[in-house]
């Protein structure tokens, strides 16, 4: 029988907790570790329609990229999020496990799959802290890497729009630039733009870029994409779900892992 600690355990050994984030907050935040779990469901987010979800599938576990809890609470309003989140997973039986930056910074985790899906051949981490884990296994947050060929911004761009599905992109710099060292960052990379600058990047790939830190790129001669979060990210769950249907088939476990259909972009586009 599975129970939810073994679930943690198999995160764990794709995605170790001990990479997490000073300022995170990862693993089990509702329900028993002892539990039973015969279905899990993946997802970027713990929102309530995703619970739903996992409820009509027959799910104990739901593995999010996001955390529920991100820093400690002073009360439990079931009125209000997050406290309506836990009493709906407590009412249904459902526990919630949260891999965030642990996730980020795996050998298999969301910066390696914006990798793969821009061909990139890797120099490094982004984070100059970042831990080298077995040949060309880089952890961190964010990487830096080679395209096949030498491209146009614009081109780089358009290839993004289409292999993320028509997502919509923003582009700061100019669409003739000819790229061939690419940052990544999944997520939110506005912070890190420094650390681009000096990884020598001619574009920084990332998401939710603030305004400022989009003139701060662009008076710096850094061309950026921002494939926004929710399309940065999704990227990770299907080989997500994947790793643990695999693991349990590995370890002679009987565990039916399903990837959420019920999210979609927050954001909309009129016009």
């Amino acid at each position: 029988m599975v129970r939810i600690k073994d679930i943690f355990q198999w995160i764990d050994s794709w995605a170790p907790f001990r990479y997490v984030e000073s300022w995170d907050n990862c693993g089990l935040q509702v329900g028993n570790p002892e539990s039973p779990a015969t279905r899990v469901l993946v997802a970027l987010d713990p929102a309530s329609w995703v619970l739903r979800e996992a409820q009509e599938l027959g799910c104990q576990c739901v593995v999010t990229h996001h955390p529920l809890l991100f820093r400690p609470i002073n009360s439990v309003r079931t009125d209000s999020w997050p406290g309506s989140i836990i009493r709906q997973a407590l009412l249904s039986g459902i526990s919630i496990i949260a891999a965030h930056t642990n996730l980020d910074a795996a050998p298999q985790g969301t910066n390696v799959q914006l990798k793969d899906l821009l061909g990139l051949d890797v120099i490094g981490p982004l984070d100059s802290e970042a831990v080298l884990c077995g040949d060309e296994r880089y952890l961190g947050i964010g990487l830096v890497g080679l395209l096949p060929c030498e491209t146009t911004l614009e081109s780089l761009a358009a290839r993004l729009n289409g292999a993320l599905g028509g997502t919509v992109v923003r582009i700061t710099g100019d669409l003739r630039k000819q790229i061939t060292r690419v940052a990544v960052c999944t997520g939110s990379g506005g912070s890190l733009i420094g650390k681009v600058l000096a990884s020598g990047a001619e574009v920084f790939v990332t998401g939710d870029l603030k305004y400022h830190d989009a003139r701060f790129a662009e008076e710096s001669g850094l061309a950026v994409i921002d494939i926004g979060h929710f399309a940065s990210e999704k990227l990770v769950l299907e080989p997500f779900g994947d790793f643990l249907r695999s693991k349990a088939k590995s370890e002679g476990a009987e565990l039916e892992v399903f990837v959420s259909t019920s999210e979609t972009d927050p954001f909309k586009v009129v016009g």
